[in-house]
């Protein structure tokens, strides 16, 4: 026994001890939070209520107290709907009773049939209509017509084809790119669209400015045009815009390369899709005219125009001639580049684009197959080889002064490049034929 009351008293002290070292670690930390108080207060306080957004959550806000207390006394509130209602102010949907609408429907029907059965609907009167007139469709004027426009029949592509024309656009009717089935109507109206923006004859007359100053002038665009890299379109566009400026709008001489760039970068605008900046036209001039020059003499040249710039170039109808001629790229090729030498030449300048695309072609063939005008290039370009004979020969004419000539020099570089197959250098430019033909042009005026 005594041995048994010995190990119980030993036991007893063992837990007393542990107790006592239990006791000293609680109070010896309590004492230290209560050392360290303020800082333990400072870290734990919650922020204040943000007026903007207003209460975030449901939770009850202790701010006096430290953290000791709060974490002894913290309750969770019970979550009701007025805490969520204070917090989100939604507004709350009545419910709706579903009999009670149903009768109400019910009986809602009920009334209108009973009021329709005492008051039948009478059929209503027809009432008589009176006609409208109906208002004619009139094709829009661009500018002043001339005398092209009355000889232009309206249907001039649609007549039936003659046995030997051949129907060009048979196999294109799967390609909806081609537009096979309105491609007679969009060129009927290009022509249209040539024959109200007509360029006069000799339009410089009585202006001050010479045919030789429009030549230099030309060439020297015709250089930029290549410095540039611009499209062709760009720049059969720009000698268009700068003739019918100047026939409309003489400016003085010191002002005609102003008038040349500010066409070019028009032109630019419309054709290309990266067109060249008015600071590039600046240095192009080697700063002759500024900024605000080139801009003001485009806004002249936009309302002495009237904003018509869609006038058909000749390519275009070089396009359409050379799919129903059937001709190679060396004809074709030929063909512009009688084309970009009449654009120097003054006496040309008032030849309408589908004109100057037929002769054009007419001449190439000739020149290099020494074929005739077919009845289907007749048909499409609506020029007789009759028609035609005057053109010729001044396109002649204009190939045999580019041997010698030093303001059409930029042209024939450009076209005795690799890119152009080297056409101004060929044999066939150089024949007798053009030199007959060319001394035919003042035998047939244009």
């Amino acid at each position: 026994m005594s041995t048994l009351a010995t190990r119980v008293n030993s036991q007893v002290r063992s837990l007393d001890t542990v107790t006592i070292f239990c006791h000293y670690i609680f109070y010896g930390f309590q004492a230290q939070a209560g050392n360290h108080g303020a800082i333990i207060k400072k870290r734990s306080a919650v922020p204040t209520r943000r007026p903007a957004l207003g209460t975030i959550n449901n939770q009850k806000i202790t701010t006096s107290k430290s953290l000791l207390d709060a974490k002894s006394k913290t309750q969770l509130p019970k979550t009701t709907s007025n805490a969520l209602k204070s917090s989100t102010n939604l507004p709350t949907k009545p419910r709706t009773v579903l009999q009670k609408s149903v009768l109400t429907k019910n009986y809602v029907n009920a009334i209108k049939l009973e009021s329709q059965k005492s008051n039948p609907i009478k059929p209503a009167k027809l009432q008589q209509t009176t006609e409208v007139p109906s208002i004619k469709d009139s094709p829009m004027v661009i500018g002043s017509p001339c005398k092209q426009t009355d000889e232009l029949a309206s249907n001039i592509f649609d007549l039936k084809l003659k046995p030997d024309v051949e129907d060009i656009d048979e196999n294109d009717t799967e390609n909806p790119q081609l537009c096979s089935e309105f491609v007679n109507d969009i060129y009927h109206y290009m022509l249209y669209l040539e024959s109200v923006s007509p360029i006069n004859r000799n339009y410089l007359k009585d202006t001050g400015l010479k045919s030789k100053m429009r030549c230099i002038l030309v060439d020297w665009l015709i250089q930029v045009h290549h410095r540039f890299q611009l499209l062709q379109e760009t720049l059969y566009l720009t000698i268009a815009i700068l003739d019918r400026f100047l026939q409309v709008h003489p400016v003085p001489r010191a002002k005609l390369q102003l008038a040349g760039v500010t066409a070019m970068l028009l032109a630019s605008k419309y054709e290309e899709m990266y067109a060249p900046e008015v600071s590039d036209f600046v240095y192009i001039t080697d700063k002759a005219f500024s900024q605000a020059q080139i801009l003001t003499m485009e806004i002249l040249m936009l309302k002495t125009i009237n904003f018509s710039l869609g006038r058909p170039l000749p390519l275009h109808f070089l396009r359409r001639n050379s799919k129903a001629g059937q001709v190679d790229a060396i004809q074709h090729t030929l063909a512009k580049y009688l084309m970009e030498l009449s654009l120097v030449d003054y006496d040309m300048c008032h030849i309408s684009p589908s004109k100057l695309a037929a002769g054009s072609l007419c001449l190439s063939i000739k020149l290099l197959e020494d074929a005739d005008w077919s009845p289907t290039l007749e048909h499409y370009s609506t020029y007789s080889k009759e028609d035609l004979l005057p053109v010729v020969c001044h396109l002649a004419k204009n190939l045999k002064s580019a041997e010698k000539s030093s303001y059409q020099q930029a042209v024939k570089s450009k076209y005795s490049s690799h890119k152009m197959l080297k056409i101004a250098q060929i044999d066939e430019v150089k024949q007798a034929l053009v030199g007959e033909l060319a001394e035919q042009a003042d035998i047939h005026k244009l």
